[in-house]
């Protein structure tokens, strides 16, 4: 699953910060708090940024490590432009050095400090276009890019491109763990974080095939042990699958004094499920890990297993995904690695599956997945369409009964991202030309993205 606080949900990156005191004698504009900012998050030394973290942005500092890894998979930021957009708040629009991803930097301005930070993935600019390539041109710039990255320890995970059923493209590169102990191969399983919630949402959308469950079914009717809440009374089984029913999150204070005694979905029913929405059900589009935790307790609900054992039988079993769990296993599993190559990266526990994500596959693995999805053995056509067609707007992209579909390079494609500490997945399948792109990461958001991004974004459209 995801860890708290810090959370990268479907591409975006959100640092929360808190009041500090402030490093400058007279008080600072927007414009130059945001200048001190950048030129220290893209100084090329290892000293700079944790120094203006500790001494402006101290409740910061427990995330450095995951900030110093997205500067070193971005190469820091080039400034394109930036506008007050508040009284005291600042927004700057970027683009990383190594890649072409851009990003928005939100600064908000206390009395002579920042009151909050966040910087999050945004679309391209009007009029930026990515030239197209060849099949073979696309695939051998990818290469070029991953072995620069890998040579100089700033990526480590294993990458597939497909075309249909064949594999044009199937490397690993980089280490597995901390001490450069064990190599990375395509068979190498990774966390994929939340990109696991595929798995649930194909497991929901069966039994409504089968006819054992409707989409506007609400919680309570599913869950006779929920609370009687306003949320059960409302929320129908669609709006978790589309994040519109205000679940929210359970990250957080709660979460921090109980997160050992929170393994399986009842768990968290019996510590979370009294919470009132967040907004009037249906109103809009708001990610909720929670919501897929109650989707894998309707699992267990209809079909008397849990949750892991129905996704095992009904969807890894069915698609031959034999190296898929919910959980780490000894041996070819990569470790999750916080921070940066120079400035050391630290090894974490594995994390534990739910199904909000969390579990661990192969790129091989992913892609018999999207194959047998494709081909019709897990869903048939019409309730497919449920889960590949767009239903719902979801800030710069849209979100279907499960998954995030966008464009990349103005091709539309659908699939799931997967962040954590440690952990990024980008899984993605382009329906008009076929491609699909699996890149599995043991480093933090965007490690994975990238690579999926920038070739996604050359490979031709037909």
């Amino acid at each position: 699953m995801i860890l708290p606080r810090r959370h990268v949900l479907g591409g975006g990156l959100a640092l929360a910060c808190f009041p500090r005191r402030a490093f400058a004698a007279q008080p600072l504009a927007p414009a130059d708090w945001m200048s001190r900012w950048l030129a220290a998050f893209n100084d090329p030394g290892s000293a700079a940024y944790p120094e203006f973290v500790r001494l402006n942005i101290p409740s910061l500092v427990p995330y450095l490590d995951e900030d110093l890894g997205v500067r070193e998979a971005s190469g820091g930021f080039i400034l394109l432009r930036s506008e007050q957009t508040g009284g005291q708040e600042i927004t700057a629009w970027v683009r990383d050095r190594k890649w072409e991803r851009f990003s928005k930097i939100v600064l908000s301005i206390g009395e002579g400090i920042i009151d909050d930070l966040s910087f999050t993935g945004t679309p391209e600019p009007p009029g930026f276009v990515v030239p197209r390539m060849s099949e073979g041109e696309a695939l051998q710039a990818l290469r070029q890019k991953l072995r620069i990255e890998a040579a100089a320890g700033r990526f480590s995970g294993s990458v597939l491109v497909a075309k249909g059923d064949h594999v044009l493209l199937r490397e690993a590169y980089g280490a597995q763990d901390a001490g450069n102990a064990r190599a990375v191969t395509p068979a190498t399983r990774f966390c994929v974080g939340s990109a696991g919630k595929m798995f649930t949402a194909v497991g929901v959308l069966q039994l409504v095939q089968a006819g054992r469950l409707s989409l506007t079914d609400t919680i309570a009717m599913r869950l006779p042990g929920y609370p009687d809440t306003p949320l059960a009374r409302s929320v129908t089984v669609e709006q978790l699958l589309t994040h519109t029913g205000g679940t929210g999150d359970f990250f957080g204070p709660d979460y921090d004094a109980h997160a050992s005694e929170l393994r399986t979905p009842s768990d968290f029913v019996r510590l979370f499920g009294r919470r009132d929405p967040l907004f009037p059900p249906g109103s809009r589009w708001g990610y909720s890990n929670f919501g897929f935790v109650l989707l894998g307790a309707i699992l267990e609900q209809v079909l008397g297993q849990s949750w892991d054992t129905c996704l095992a039988q009904g969807v890894f079993r069915v698609a031959g995904m034999t190296a898929t769990s919910a959980v780490a296993s000894a041996g070819n599993t990569a470790v999750p690695l916080n921070g940066a190559a120079q400035t050391g990266l630290k090894p974490l526990p594995y994390y534990v599956g739910l199904p909000a994500g969390g579990g661990y596959s192969t790129v091989d693995d992913l892609h018999r997945f999207a194959t047998a999805l494709r081909g019709g053995a897990l869903l048939d056509p019409a309730h497919r369409r449920l889960l590949t067609a767009p239903a719902v707007v979801a800030g710069s992209a849209q979100w279907s009964l499960g998954l995030r579909v966008a464009k990349r390079n103005g091709e539309t494609c659908y699939g799931h991202r997967g962040s954590a500490p440690g952990v990024n997945a980008d899984f993605a399948v382009y329906p008009r030309s076929g491609y699909k792109i699996i890149v599995l990461c043991n480093r933090g958001h965007p490690h994975a993205s990238n690579p999926a991004e920038f070739v996604g974004a050359r490979l031709p459209v037909t």
